[in-house]
């Protein structure tokens, strides 16, 4: 399994090294701990005469190699902590856009995850990494892990799922990749629907067969829950009431006439959720 850590030095990406380290997988992954220099930082904001301009460029050259030193230490101190829980772990450093890099590399990595953090601001001036880590969650080519807490735990977790391929996936992702031991949770099913279903069991029916059942086989301890509701508000409230660790959702549910997960309920959970969101896809 490999695993792109995206970092920025702020308190956001050292709490996701550290829920990379508790999270509980079944095989030792191998870690990339990637930092990308925002090169759009350095960029001259208006234009400059020529002299200011020369004067503005040495400093800012100055400013990118202070930046990429400080990228090269804060990488090799954080794969050296995780490099104690998954020994295969390595330092990288980039220049470019974050979001840009941080999807390039994941697709020339064939990673398997991403981690980001929530939130955080460059060591350069302040971009949010709230804004990186969307666009990592809607376009990465695989799961996204955005963490939000600082307390690194998967006791207890919520599946969110619509009965779509997408679904069933994030079902699949967890009986493949975790260790069940230790971890409960609930599978939601929210009907947002504008006709209740009929028969009234259907929706019920098919979270066990299709998803809770499953689980169980393999080993987790998963309950059910069916609410009415809009899909987003149901998730982000059930995660809330219940404490949820983590909540795991499909990239995309049924297109259509029914439903886009992409860009609106998953999009919005991602935004919302009071815990750590795993996207899969």
């Amino acid at each position: 399994m490999k695993i792109l850590l995206a970092v920025d030095g702020s308190k956001y990406s050292h709490w996701a090294a550290r829920w990379l380290a508790r999270l509980p997988f079944k095989e030792a992954p191998r870690v990339t701990v990637l930092h990308v220099v925002d090169l759009a930082a350095l960029m001259e904001p208006v234009r400059l005469s020529p002299l200011a301009a020369l004067t503005y460029g040495r400093l800012m050259r100055q400013e990118l190699q202070r930046s990429l030193r400080a990228a090269d230490r804060l990488t090799a101190r954080m794969a050296a902590q995780l490099a104690a829980q998954w020994p295969r772990t390595k330092a990288l450093v980039l220049r470019g856009d974050p979001a840009e890099q941080i999807l390039a590399r994941a697709k020339r990595e064939g990673a398997d995850l991403i981690l980001v953090g929530a939130r955080g601001v460059s060591d350069i001036r302040g971009f949010l990494l709230g804004s990186v880590s969307l666009k990592v969650a809607t376009y990465a080519p695989c799961p996204v892990l955005v963490v939000k807490t600082r307390r690194p735990k998967v006791g207890k977790w919520l599946l969110a799922v619509d009965g779509s391929p997408s679904s069933e996936e994030a079902m699949r992702w967890m009986k493949s990749r975790w260790q069940p031991k230790g971890l409960r949770g609930t599978v939601l099913y929210a009907w947002d629907y504008p006709l209740p279903p009929r028969p009234a069991r259907l929706p019920l029916q098919m979270v066990e067969e299709r998803y809770a059942g499953p689980l169980r086989r393999a080993g987790f301890d998963a309950s059910v829950r069916v609410d009415v509701g809009h899909a987003a508000e149901e998730i982000v409230g059930t995660a809330r009431r219940t404490r949820a660790d983590l909540v795991v959702v499909g990239s995309r549910g049924l297109t259509g006439l029914k439903r886009i997960w992409l860009g609106g309920v998953s999009h919005k959970v991602v935004k919302y959720s009071p815990c750590s969101v795993l996207v899969v896809r």
